[in-house]
């Protein structure tokens, strides 16, 4: 069941149908199933004010959207295939009710509007559908988080600055610092979710209507917060659209920092960490080997979504004021980037749940190092009154000793530390022994940091707590926004039942 192309829907003012090649090249129609249901609804919604504002009578209203939900029953049953000689989605649907009603009834659908505002409308529906999914999963990922970050308790880690030895700290704080970027990231979705939210419908073709639309009222219906206020900044702009792409490129970048860590660490020479067989991969050929290409994968798709994100703001850059046919192009792109940050936040969440972090050797592995130099030097101000430069000089002269005479830090005496300062300084130093033997010992060195949000384990429970309180936080808004979702829904249900009862 598909509507009859005869000439073109909108091609009064043309002599003649469009050349085949030329369609082909012109048409969405593929791309457009994306936003099948969208359309339908859409044009629900304002087929119901134009019959409560007196524009077509209601009995063609319910005509009208009869066949509406006849398309939108089979669209959502995946029983509507989108095809024919058709520009785009609109004419599509467009051409099935004047085929089914006739063009006296059927012909009224579309008025007070253009495709300029209603794809416009189409896109700020999907791109909401998808925020609010990348929301959801996001939420999920940083309660992975925070729940890994408590279940690893005081295990340590060695933090890394230039992929070095730095600090040695707590497993469950670089876990933290991931979740709080993940908040930002949340914080960025929900910001842009509220500005995609407004709708665009009843600008028309770009400067409004001289019939009497109701923009409130279909921006109620499809529970919007509101409208586009200017109607060429309606049809013309797609900084909603660039904002969520930029947002998602945020989130991916982040998201492909982690699966980094991830890959790294399980590696034979880390050791760190290690992910469940059902998400690792083996090789075609080599029997020992299990991978970790769902990560591998995330990175690539991080690129991805950055270079997506870059074709759109080149697509906008020279596109002059008003609705132009290269925006056409930007719909898949926007379409694609959301979902591939949507599926990758789904699958690193699946990760950070399943992977198991090798407690022992990560231990092992930091007390190999010279890592609580820095703590050491920090002791020498503190206990033996040396400016941090001296303390600086005297540590790292100790290392370079310690490193030529192949000793770890934790093999250190402090005869010799002592023995350094009389030829490097020229002083006696005196610094107590329990200090030495603390800081050297990799263990305990992370609580002897005092500042805030530092490796320090009661300020790493600080963070958990901190973090637990900030995730309801998030929890309650978006439950929030899907609430008045589902509100409008119910309105539009109600509106759409009083025509059809």
């Amino acid at each position: 069941m598909k509507p009859q192309r005869k000439g073109g829907l909108y091609r009064s003012r043309l002599g003649k149908g469009l050349d085949e090649d030329a369609l082909r090249y012109l048409s969405s129609l593929r791309d457009d199933e994306e936003i099948l249901v969208d359309d339908i609804e859409g044009t629900e919604a304002h087929v119901i004010m134009l019959a409560e504002q007196g524009i077509i009578p209601e009995q063609d209203a319910e005509k009208i959207l009869r066949v509406l939900e006849e398309l939108r029953g089979k669209a959502l049953k995946a029983e509507l295939a989108l095809e024919g000689e058709f520009e785009d989605v609109h004419e599509f649907i467009e051409s099935f009710v004047i085929e089914k009603l006739g063009i006296e009834v059927g012909g009224k659908l579309h008025t007070g509007r253009s495709r300029n505002d209603q794809v416009a409308l189409d896109l700020r529906l999907s791109s909401r559908r998808y925020l609010i999914e990348i929301w959801r999963a996001a939420i999920e990922l940083a309660e992975a988080l925070l729940s890994k970050a408590r279940e690893v308790g005081d295990a340590i880690i060695l933090h890394y600055t230039h992929l070095q030895p730095a600090q040695i700290g707590y497993l469950a704080q670089y876990l933290l610092a991931h979740f709080f970027h993940l908040l930002r990231d949340i914080e960025r979705i929900e910001s842009c979710y509220h500005r995609v939210n407004v709708s665009p419908l009843g600008a028309c073709a770009i400067a409004g209507s001289t019939l009497p639309l109701n923009r409130r009222r279909v921006a109620e219906l499809l529970g919007f917060d509101g409208i586009v206020e200017n109607s060429v900044d309606a049809v013309s702009s797609r900084d909603f659209a660039l904002e969520a792409l930029s947002a998602a490129a945020i989130l991916m970048v982040n998201l492909s920092r982690i699966a980094e860590d991830l890959i790294i660490w399980s590696s034979s020479e880390f050791g760190y960490a290690e992910l469940p067989d059902d998400l690792t991969s083996p090789s075609s050929v080599m029997p020992h080997k299990k991978n970790p290409c769902i990560l591998e994968l995330l990175r690539a798709k991080a690129g991805k979504v950055i270079g997506l994100l870059t074709a759109a703001l080149t697509m906008m850059k020279g596109i002059p004021t008003g609705y132009d046919r290269d925006l056409q192009e930007g719909k898949p792109v926007l379409w694609n980037a959301l979902q591939e940050t949507r599926d990758s936040t789904r699958i690193l969440a699946k990760a950070i749940k399943a992977v198991e972090f090798k407690r022992d050797r990560m231990f092992d592995k930091a007390a190999e190092t010279y890592a609580p130099a820095i703590e050491l030097a920090e002791s020498l101000i503190k206990y033996s009154g040396l400016s941090l430069r001296e303390a600086h000089m005297l540590v790292g002269a100790f290392v370079k000793e310690l490193h030529e005479s192949g000793k770890l830090l934790k093999d250190a005496d402090l005869g010799s530390l002592e023995r350094l300062a009389e030829s490097i300084l020229g002083k006696e130093l005196k610094f107590p022994e329990t200090v030495f033997k603390k800081i050297i010992e990799a263990r305990g060195v992370a609580d002897l940091r005092t500042t805030e949000g530092s490796s320090k384990y009661s300020e790493v429970q600080r963070q958990l707590e901190l973090g637990q309180e900030r995730l309801e936080e998030v929890r309650r808004r978006l439950e929030k926004a899907m609430k008045n979702l589902s509100n409008s829904r119910r309105k539009f249900e109600e509106s759409l039942s009083k025509f059809l009862s």
